[in-house]
């Protein structure tokens, strides 16, 4: 006869995997890129804290943060997931939770070596990785070049700070992403501004300017007014009259 201790460990186990793989395939859902790096041994901590005791105490979510990062995970992928195991237990985030998570992730990642073309806290090209493009464009002669500009996406300057916090960054990288989507443009964050080089047509022209308006609607409005210029990259790109003018 089996005891009720042993019915005790057989249904926490078999509860510890119903969660994990409802929170996997929530997160592949929710649009976890590479699924043979989602599992972790942090992962499986996280579920028994949150299948034997209800709860995600601080350290472990600060080291499934850390542990995300050091995999090369993006900040805006990383909290994605964290909702989504909350959403497959059928319970609300836990916001204190998330904050530990977001600070591991963060101690991880200032821990890491520059090596990645990605910014990790907006997803967007690194501004070394920005600039060899520019520089690849220009060697590439005249009339390559000329087909091309750069766009500049100037946003009010945070009040209290050099830069705008990250949560604020995480949602502008996740934005502008989306917005040029398939357009071929290259954007980069730097100075409360987002740099965008991409190929002249009206469809790209039309795809920024709604990037611009988008961004302006985060954070409360409070990157709103934003600013765009046009840049050519060309000396022979054509008159000014070429590009609108876009506040």
């Amino acid at each position: 006869m089996t005891s009720s201790r042993t019915k005790s460990i057989a249904d926490c186990t078999f509860s510890r995997h119903l969660l994990l793989r409802r929170w996997q395939t929530t997160s592949y859902q929710q649009g976890w890129r590479f699924k043979s790096d989602w599992l972790l041994p942090e992962v499986r901590t996280v579920v028994t804290s949150l299948t034997t005791r209800s709860t995600v105490p601080a350290p472990t979510a600060k080291s499934l943060g850390a542990a995300r990062a050091r995999n090369g995970v993006g900040i805006s992928e990383t909290i994605t997931d964290f909702r989504a195991l909350f959403d497959a237990a059928d319970q609300s985030l836990d916001v204190d939770a998330l904050q530990s998570l977001a600070e591991g992730w963060a101690e991880g990642a200032e821990a890491l070596p520059p090596i990645s073309c990605t910014d990790v806290y907006t997803g967007l090209a690194t501004q070394a990785h920005f600039q060899r493009h520019l520089l690849e464009l220009d060697n590439a002669g005249p009339e390559y070049s000329r087909h091309h500009a750069l766009a500049v996406i100037a946003l009010p300057e945070p009040p209290d700070s050099r830069s705008h916090g990250w949560t604020l960054l995480v949602q502008l990288g996740a934005l502008v992403q989306r917005q040029l989507s398939g357009t071929g443009a290259m954007a980069t964050y730097r100075s409360s501004a987002i740099h965008v080089v991409f190929q002249v047509c009206d469809a790209n022209l039309e795809r920024l300017a709604a990037c611009k308006a988008a961004m302006e609607t985060l954070g409360a409005g409070s990157l709103s007014p934003s600013r765009m210029s046009l840049y050519p990259l060309s000396e022979n790109a054509g008159t000014s009259e070429r590009w609108p003018e876009l506040h």
